[in-house]
């Protein structure tokens, strides 16, 4: 038995299943009538001495922690530490070993889950730059705008002044037109 801290049962599950395909060439399954995970012909030379063996685990979720139970079934007898030491010793290193496996399926996931972090944020910065990149087109266009508005101003100025110096002959056009139709 060990408790193995900071992940999850399912995790837990999937890094058994691989451990016991990759190191003892065995399919693990799940017996919902015995509410564990059995490993049937093991090849595990160090336990077997030549026969295969079967493994029994069990695998639950205690807070952010897991708790990893395993019995090995040699055919007519359980390993234990009082008859098989040197065998018992053997099973002790089999749990250490899918301890770090599953230590590193959670670093490898954490690891995974930082990277997509890290990709969000770099996104994140990248639509930044690109609002700078808007912010400042934007700034340039009301620059050329306020720059045309300018000359308009200028230009504008100019026709005040030539509509003034109409608008003052006009006047002059009516005063002389006044005039004459008061001499009649």
């Amino acid at each position: 038995v060990i408790e193995i801290p900071g992940v999850d049962d399912k995790l837990a599950e999937e890094v058994w299943k691989d451990y016991t395909k990759d190191f003892y060439d065995s399919k693990t399954k799940w017996d919902r009538k015995r509410d564990e995970w059995v490993t049937e012909d093991a090849d595990i030379v160090a336990l077997g001495m030549g026969n295969d063996v079967s493994l029994y685990a069990t695998i639950e979720e205690k807070k952010d922690d897991v708790i990893f139970s395993l019995w090995i079934d040699l055919g007519n007898s359980f390993v234990n530490s009082e008859d098989m030491p040197e065998r018992y010793e053997e099973a002790e290193k089999i749990v250490m070993r899918y301890a770090l496996e599953l230590a590193q399926a959670k670093i490898k996931n954490d690891m995974k889950e930082e990277e997509k972090n890290l990709e969000d944020m770099e996104d994140d910065l990248k639509k930044l730059i690109n609002a700078q990149e808007r912010y400042e087109k934007e700034i340039e266009k009301a620059k050329e705008t306020i720059k045309k508005a300018e000359e308009d101003i200028v230009e504008n100025k100019k026709e005040q002044v030539e509509q003034t110096a109409k608008i003052k002959q006009q006047k002059e056009v009516i005063e002389k037109i006044r005039k004459k139709l008061n001499d009649l």
